[in-house]
């Protein structure tokens, strides 16, 4: 009986989305329907998909009907469109997962909060958090963080049996690392301070992807309407309450603690209390911005660190440019003259950026892109980022290379071309424009002092030089192991 039930609410779904396709555009290409479940289904990563069903349409055409999530959406890879859309924010306004499917898995994880938010809740939303975001601050813990983490991985190295040629994993320790970081400087408590909760929250975010249920319970979120109905809606809605709980004793741990009133915590709460913000905004911020301050840093990093192993005479001039600087007495302006460190960490962003994929734009009137996709009123809008950087067209034939040097060789040449890149939409790993991620600058320097301390003394190599992805949203290696070695320095 239930199998029936789930069938015919299947059934009704995808007949209510059919009926309304005929509205959609037809001078674009169509991906096959089965093509997108098959591969969301199955846990293909997404740039995989990309490239081998969707990006020769795509690049003929700079956008595709691709299904996704119960709906067909547009996804655009032409800069020149995305210009448009990131331009017109009321028109092709922000979508995220409760917009779309409030009573789902996503939309309980996210709610309303200020990336997914549009119009007059995002501005309040930007000024509750803009300043606690973009204020200055100091990087010791950040060096700290970085120096432990290092000294983790060294003592796990030396752990190891001697004949040993798997190598270390390393996702867990960056992942605190990251977590650790995000707290202190968002939050204004030291996670690791409380095992228990530091625990429980590493736990379910290592295990899981909280937001990402799996199998057709995703695909067809109109089951998630009845959360009772299967098990896999039962342990994900149960996955969901415990993060909330987790992200909640975060706020409690706060409480109890002298938390600075211009962290991200302290200005939530002083929103809250003022009537700034609803409870629900509150919870949802707290959440959004728990897993936005960490995740993508923990991405970049590790997909440099792959890049940095399969490379060692890039890494070996990175190491030189390094060997500047005093381990013990740098400072933010120091590292922003190495021209080469940020080359790197832009090229990664380029290649391998966190979030390749990202379908969270609706439309609010008939509009016409490009001057001849015309779209209806209510159409779901996606971009790729990874179409964009990866785009011959743009980036030359070795767009599907990892190269540094092609950001330029002196700070100013590299900083202006960055600047140049994301005004255009060919460079777009945090955005552009009016909903560029207020975090960027912070986050530059995390992974700036992180591969700094990482790469300072030690050297790196991986023995396969195959890289496994993570199943779900965000693009990380996943159990890639390494060698590592001390420098002579």
């Amino acid at each position: 009986m239930v199998v029936l039930f789930l069938v015919a609410i299947i059934f009704l779904a995808i007949l209510r989305v059919a009926l309304r396709s005929d509205q959609l555009p037809r001078n674009i290409p169509r991906i096959p329907k089965w093509l997108s479940i098959y591969a969301n289904y199955s846990g293909m990563p997404r740039i995989t998909f990309f490239n081998t069903h969707v990006r020769e349409l795509a690049e003929e055409r700079g956008a595709v009907l691709l299904w996704h999530i119960e709906t067909w959406s547009v996804n655009i890879t032409e800069p020149e469109y995305l210009l448009q859309v990131f331009r017109s924010e009321k028109i092709f306004a922000k979508a995220g997962s409760y917009q779309k499917f409030p009573w789902g898995v996503a939309g309980a994880v996210f709610g309303e909060n200020i990336i997914d938010s549009t119009g007059q809740t995002w501005k309040q939303q930007r000024d509750v958090l803009q300043p606690a975001i973009k204020r200055h601050f100091n990087i010791d813990y950040m060096k700290q963080k970085s120096l432990e983490l290092r000294a983790r991985l060294w003592q796990q190295h030396k752990a190891q049996n001697i004949d040993s040629v798997r190598g270390v994993k390393i996702d867990e320790l960056v992942k605190q690392w990251a977590l650790s970081i995000c707290c202190h400087y968002f939050m204004g408590i030291d996670i690791e301070a409380s095992p228990e909760t530091n625990h429980r929250l590493l736990r379910l975010l290592m295990d899981h992807h909280i937001a990402e249920p799996p199998g057709i319970i995703h695909l067809f979120p109109v089951l998630q309407r009845v959360p009772w109905l299967t098990p896999p809606t039962r342990k994900a809605f149960r996955l969901v309450d415990e993060f909330e709980k987790a992200v909640l004793e975060l706020a409690r741990l706060a409480d109890h603690r002298d938390t600075d009133r211009n962290s991200i915590m302290g200005r939530l709460k002083s929103a809250l209390g003022e009537g700034t913000i609803s409870e629900f905004q509150y919870r949802s911020n707290l959440k959004q911005m728990l897993l936005a301050g960490h995740e993508e840093v923990e991405s970049v990093l590790l997909s440099a660190l792959v890049a940095m192993a399969k490379n060692p005479q890039l890494q070996s001039a990175l190491q030189a440019e390094m060997s500047s600087l005093s381990p013990s007495t740098y400072t933010p302006p120091d590292l922003d003259k190495l021209p080469m460190l940020l080359a790197v960490i832009l090229e990664t962003l380029r290649l391998y950026p966190p979030f390749p994929w990202l379908v969270n734009r609706r439309t609010t009137q008939r509009v016409c892109l490009g001057g001849s996709i015309v779209l209806p009123a209510g159409t779901v809008v996606g971009w790729n980022s990874y179409a964009v950087h990866t785009d011959a067209r743009t980036w030359g034939p070795d767009a599907l290379e990892f190269r540094p040097g092609r950001w330029g060789t002196q700070i100013a040449e590299i900083n202006a071309l960055f600047r140049l890149k994301q005004a255009r939409a060919t460079f777009i790993p945090f955005s552009t424009h009016s909903r560029m991620c207020l975090g960027m600058q912070f986050a530059l320097m995390q992974l700036k002092i992180g591969l700094y301390e990482l790469l300072r003394e030690l050297r790196w190599s991986v023995s396969d030089e195959t890289t496994k992805l993570r199943k779900g949203p965000l693009l990380i290696p996943e159990h890639t192991r390494f060698h590592l070695a001390v420098r002579k320095l």
